[in-house]
């Protein structure tokens, strides 16, 4: 009775020691314009969920799993397993410049690297297309900043995007059978962009808050230069509301 009331008591302590992990779910609407001539933006609802328990973690459209890292209180980092969407693609009925053709959407997936110092942040990413849409793979180097203003929370951050010429010519590129009086063949090559985007949450309370994202890609000139393109930016953002759950 006395081992069993000593591990009841043991129990508990490790218990209070817990520490809970906000969930953050929500939804809202996801607009992104495209580079295509002729093309309609795209708007989507999309869930929005961001969690993390430094075993994994879903960052809105970004999902992952670590398995190398070391957490303290002012500075972090670690190496992950992640996948994400690849929103680019279009079909041929979408305007008569895009007639006779057609690029699917996909997941791409493979390794992450997360730093943080402070209210600084950094990350890596080498994916690959995991459908085989481009058959290639991207790399993408963000670094941004987290900025408090009484109830509302900023995270501005810059970034610079390599994609190869297998996901250019998929995405931006005309084959020659796909060649007609409006859209000359084209085979782009490799490219570097680079893109702002900034989150700004504002907290109504502690439970209920709403998420807003705002981002503008740049396009190289191998991807603007194709026949198929009439833009240099691409828009997207989402606005969203949350509830906080601690788990």
């Amino acid at each position: 009775m006395r081992f069993f009331t000593l591990f009841c008591l043991l129990a508990l302590e490790l218990f209070a020691e817990q520490k809970t992990t906000p969930l953050l779910l929500g939804g809202g609407s996801y607009i992104q314009t495209q580079p295509y001539k002729g093309a309609d933006a795209k708007i989507v609802p999309s869930p929005v969920v961001f969690f993390d328990n430094h075993l994994f973690y879903v960052r809105w459209t970004r999902v992952g799993v670590y398995f190398l890292g070391d957490v303290k209180d002012d500075f972090s980092w670690a190496f992950s397993l992640s996948a994400e969407p690849q929103p680019l693609g279009y079909a041929s009925g979408e305007s008569s410049s895009l007639a006779g053709m057609n690029r699917e959407s996909s997941v791409q997936g493979g390794l992450g690297f997360d730093m943080q110092y402070k209210d600084s942040f950094f990350n890596f990413v080498l994916f690959q297309d995991l459908l085989n849409k481009s058959n290639s793979f991207v790399s993408r180097a963000e670094i941004g900043q987290h900025l408090k203003i009484k109830k509302v929370d900023l995270y501005p951050s810059l970034c610079l995007i390599y994609h190869t010429d297998k996901f250019n010519q998929y995405y931006y590129g005309v084959k020659t059978e796909e060649t007609s009086l409006q859209r000359d063949s084209y085979s782009p090559s490799a490219s570097l962009d680079y893109s702002f985007q900034t989150y700004a949450k504002y907290r109504f309370n502690e439970k209920y808050s709403t998420l807003l994202n705002f981002r503008v890609d740049t396009l190289n000139k191998e991807e603007r230069n194709s026949p198929i393109v009439s833009d240099k930016y691409i828009f997207s953002g989402l606005i969203s509301i949350l509830y906080k759950l601690d788990i």
